[in-house]
């Protein structure tokens, strides 16, 4: 049975960009059987639309398989449902999963109705879809999407620095992101604990009192410099809770940001009500709190035993995600059900 995954770059100055997440899950299949097929996906709209109508038919003519994966979005709803169309049209018995990334109903698009009407329209177009976690799930089918659908709960990341064995419980945290984004830097001072900061911009960032700026990193550069006992997965400009259209949007996905700390080996500290705090609590896999200015209260509570037993959890689930298993274990159970 031949599998393609079908995964889209934006060309940029020349160089074609995707990111590690999708890189990763692309490597994941590809390692497991599936056969790449990368789609450089023109910026301009006149030549996406020819792009649509013309290439994307003669490539899945090309490129015939019995199942296809299909890494979601692809930067273009003209895109993606040509992509979709024409697979039916070369093979009607031809399965479609998409592999969610990012839902841009609950991003950039929210509250755009029109918008999400035609991303739940595409949903319902395939076969099956990889979600994040249940939260992602649950939301989907309260606006209509009644395909089935399987959580892998957090992405896998590929990371081949040393998985990180604190001996030490020094209660110290770090944060890695896009800089421009995390306002709520701004608003944090710390006395007990101390706060380690990557990311852009490169230029050295003044914080108050406990926040370090360490620099910026490429990803896969990035986990061998990390340094922190737990790692932050917080968004928006406020301390006492997930402000803004990407802060609101942890509601529902699973940050990569989570998968980068826990594949270092290191825990993590997320908000109470994200989508991904269920299953960081079950596993044991850090804490989960309501604000983050009183760290050096929270932090000071736990005993260098209970870090222990988090970090050893931790330890083994770095192993997991460095195998890319939640993908994996997902598309089993998804295959299972479409082909049974």
């Amino acid at each position: 049975m031949k599998k393609i995954v079908i995964t889209s770059v934006l060309n940029r100055n020349g160089q074609n960009a995707g990111s590690k997440a999708k890189n990763d899950d692309r490597n994941i299949l590809v390692n497991n059987g599936f056969v790449p097929l990368d789609i450089v996906v023109p910026e301009d709209r006149v030549r996406k639309l020819l792009f649509s109508k013309i290439d994307i038919p003669k490539l899945i003519k090309e490129n015939n398989a019995d199942e296809y994966i299909i890494q979601y979005p692809l930067y273009s709803m003209i895109v993606i449902r040509s992509v979709i169309e024409s697979i039916k049209a070369n093979n009607k018995n031809s399965k479609i999963i998409l592999l969610i990334h990012d839902v841009e109903a609950l991003r950039q698009r929210k509250g755009d109705q029109a918008y999400t009407n035609k991303e739940v329209q595409i949903f319902n177009e395939v076969d099956g879809i990889i979600v994040h976690n249940l939260s992602m799930k649950k939301y989907l089918k309260a606006t209509g999407v009644h395909v089935q659908m399987i959580e892998q709960n957090l992405f896998d990341y590929l990371n081949d620095a040393p998985i990180k064995v604190k001996k030490e419980y020094n209660r110290e945290i770090c944060f890695a992101g896009n800089l421009s984004k995390a306002e709520f830097l701004n608003k944090l001072r710390f006395n007990k604990i101390r706060l380690n900061v990557y990311g852009a911009p490169k230029s050295k960032k003044i914080y108050k009192e406990g926040i370090f700026y360490k620099g910026s990193f490429d990803p896969d550069e990035l986990p061998r410099y990390l340094e922190g006992d737990f790692g932050l997965v917080w968004d928006g400009d406020s301390c006492k809770t997930n402000t803004g259209i990407f802060g609101e949007y942890t509601r529902f996905n699973s940050p990569h940001k989570a998968s980068l700390y826990l594949s270092t080996g290191i825990p993590v500290i997320v908000w109470d009500e994200a989508g991904i705090a269920p299953f960081i609590q079950e596993n044991r896999l850090g804490i989960v709190v309501g604000r983050i200015d009183n760290l050096d209260e929270v932090l000071t509570k736990i005993s260098h035993e209970e870090y222990q037993a988090i970090q050893l959890n931790v330890q083994n689930y770095a192993k997991k995600i460095r195998k890319g298993k939640n993908l994996l274990d997902s598309l089993r159970k998804m295959e299972n059900r479409l082909f049974s």
